[in-house]
């Protein structure tokens, strides 16, 4: 499995339950890494989604750990999708031990798995991942969530640095991690 995400230069990810910064090519360079594949998040994530809804063409895999956080419109949309003939599957899980098994079967099965948040989902499943694709920032905004420092722990290596990116006077790279 894999994570992705998109971290300022002290691995901040939010503040005040948003994302540091939306920049464009980030959003694109993740819906098209992710169509088509799985994707592990918790509910608060889902949640942040126009209209509480899944994400198109994916399987939708929410961890919750409380049936009030299961959305019965997050699963009408998921079904309005399939409808229409986008491949959109919504499953709810309740252990950290049912989203890996529910993981693991899809990459049997060939397909890719990313992990998208939010930050506990992130912190849980990192042992699980072998990979992550993360987004480095210079966003100046103060970060109250925070994504794990894949430098500190001796476990991580960059594998892959993109050029610099600008965006509305924020520089960006694109990177890849590979558990050593």
């Amino acid at each position: 499995m894999k994570e992705i995400v998109n971290v300022n230069k002290v691995w901040g990810i939010g503040r005040d339950g948003d994302l540091l910064v939306n920049i464009p090519a980030d959003m694109k360079f993740f819906r098209e890494t992710t169509r088509g594949a799985v994707v592990i998040m918790g509910s608060t994530t889902l949640d942040s989604f126009p209209g509480g809804a899944p994400l198109k063409g994916r399987v939708n895999i929410v961890l919750v750990d409380d049936d009030r956080k299961i959305r019965p419109e997050a699963a009408a949309a998921a079904e309005a999708d399939r409808e229409a003939g986008r491949a959109t599957e919504l499953i709810y899980v309740r252990s950290l031990e049912e989203a890996v098994e529910k993981g693991r079967a899809y990459e049997a099965a060939g397909r890719e798995v990313f992990v998208i948040g939010g930050a506990t989902v992130y912190r849980i499943m990192l042992p699980y991942c072998d990979t992550c694709i993360v987004t480095v920032n210079d966003c100046g905004r103060e970060a109250d969530t925070f994504y794990p420092d894949l430098t500190s722990s001796g476990e991580w290596e960059m594998v892959s640095e993109g050029e610099p990116q600008q965006w509305e006077g924020i520089t960006f790279r694109f990177t890849v991690w590979k558990r050593k």
